[in-house]
């Protein structure tokens, strides 16, 4: 098999349609709502602090609730699980959007926003594991499982190209509708209403799609401890994750940074063409990674994708002038899709498949928590660079080259295990 033809294959397993198309409608609010909830929270209530302390409850929420949903779809299958999420998430966004707009207390869009975040539904997750179920050695199809992951990851990161348009298609139809006033309110609020109906709609759609229901492997009993966690491997994979993530955090706050010294007062909008640029980039050779059938082992590939996103990052500290960084920014986002499609490959191979779901969300809860303190440290450093002799972007991008760094270290002892034995005793 040739170029895309990978692709035509993997869209001809039963289900495959409604599994892609369905999972990227559920998840394009992701793209959206951190960035509506701070811009309408800020516009109702005139602090930037408040803001940022509803949408920090909602994602801290949802990173420390997504193991407890992971391991309930293990044990009762994902396509009974994600309706009850989805529905319970859907009309507690649209209660703090109505708790926001009416002007209630904080104490109230704290306790919403905790709600909210807690029952998110763990899409990807459920997605990821119901690939990795479908292109199993037992299935027949295991030559396409980095295709599906790739494919994956590449509409993963269409979703933060699409949510930011998303939202300012909203704040401009707003503007045409409402005037020009009352855009900065109602275009925010529009966008976070039509992303709850979206993540309804979207869950629904894939659990109830032939996939996911042919996926189903509830477990035998209800996993009790650590779960995924009593493989030394996984917890290995995690630790390297966690350095990735951190540059992922830290990025965008070193973006914003640069473009405001370099810009002024139009580097808001120049970080957005930035990040939208490194998305593209991402999801583009994320698409064509998926059309290659590589021999290299798995934990090979991690570790040469690493060593490339570590060596961009490198490159973005020495850059002269936006347009070059821009450039650097396609080919270091390139990596980016790859690599977490590697990763998610890697997560069938360490984990047993009736704990698959729980290990996919532990990887959603150390992404999201900790691109949340590389966010916090890129903020302290670049406003206290610890090497002045850069500008303070520069100094953003060399934490996001050392949180890589140590991700290839960690990666180092990243071992994958023959099938078997090995997993039944973390499954045992």
């Amino acid at each position: 098999m040739k170029g895309f033809a990978l692709y035509r294959e993997m869209w001809q397993i039963p289900g495959a349609p409604s599994l892609v198309s369905g999972g990227f409608v559920a998840r394009l609010g992701q793209g959206v709502t951190v960035i509506a909830w701070l811009l309408l929270v800020r516009e109702t209530r005139g602090s930037y602090s408040e803001a940022a302390l509803v949408a920090s409850a909602i994602s801290l929420a949802t990173a420390c609730a997504a193991p407890v949903a992971g391991r309930l779809a293990d044990r009762f299958s994902a396509c009974k699980v994600l309706p009850y999420y989805a529905v319970t998430y859907s009309m507690s966004q649209l209660a703090l959007l109505a708790a926001v707009l009416t002007g209630q207390p904080m104490t109230l869009l704290v306790t919403l926003a905790i709600v909210s975040g807690a029952s998110f539904p763990p899409v990807s997750p459920a997605v990821r594991a119901t690939w990795s179920v479908l292109t199993s050695p037992a299935s027949g199809r295991a030559p396409l499982r980095p295709t599906a992951m790739a494919a994956e990851s590449a509409m993963f990161e269409f979703v933060f190209v699409i949510g930011p348009l998303i939202l300012s298609t909203s704040i401009l139809a707003a503007g045409l509708f409402a005037g020009a006033e009352s855009a900065a309110l109602s275009g925010p609020a529009l966008a976070l209403g039509g992303s709850a109906v979206c993540t309804l709609l979207g869950t629904l759609w894939i659990s109830r799609g032939t996939a996911m229901r042919a996926a189903r492997t509830p477990s035998a009993g209800f996993t009790r401890g650590l779960g995924p966690l009593r493989s030394g491997r996984f917890v290995v994979l995690l630790v390297s994750a966690a350095g990735v993530a951190l540059s992922f955090g830290a990025a965008p706050v070193a973006l914003a940074a640069h473009a405001e010294e370099q810009h002024g007062l139009s580097g808001g909008a120049v970080t957005g063409v930035l990040i939208a640029v490194w998305s593209l980039g991402s999801a583009a050779v994320g698409l064509w990674f998926g059309s290659l059938r590589l021999l290299a082992p798995l934990r090979s590939q991690y570790l040469v994708l690493l060593a490339g996103l570590g060596a961009g990052y490198a490159l973005w500290v020495v850059a002269p002038s936006t347009w070059l960084l821009g450039v650097l920014l396609v080919f270091t986002g390139g990596v980016i899709a790859p690599a977490l499609a590697v990763t998610a490959n890697l997560v069938a191979e360490l984990t047993p498949e009736a704990m698959r779901n729980e290990a996919y969300t532990w990887l959603t809860t150390t992404n999201m928590a900790i691109a949340a303190l590389g966010a916090a440290i890129a903020g302290f450093v670049v406003e206290h660079p610890p090497m002045p002799s850069f500008a303070a972007g520069h100094n953003g991008f060399l934490l996001c080259a050392v949180a890589v760094l140590f991700a290839l270290a960690a990666a180092i002892f990243v071992r994958v295990p023959t099938r078997g034995a090995e997993l039944q005793e973390v499954a045992a």
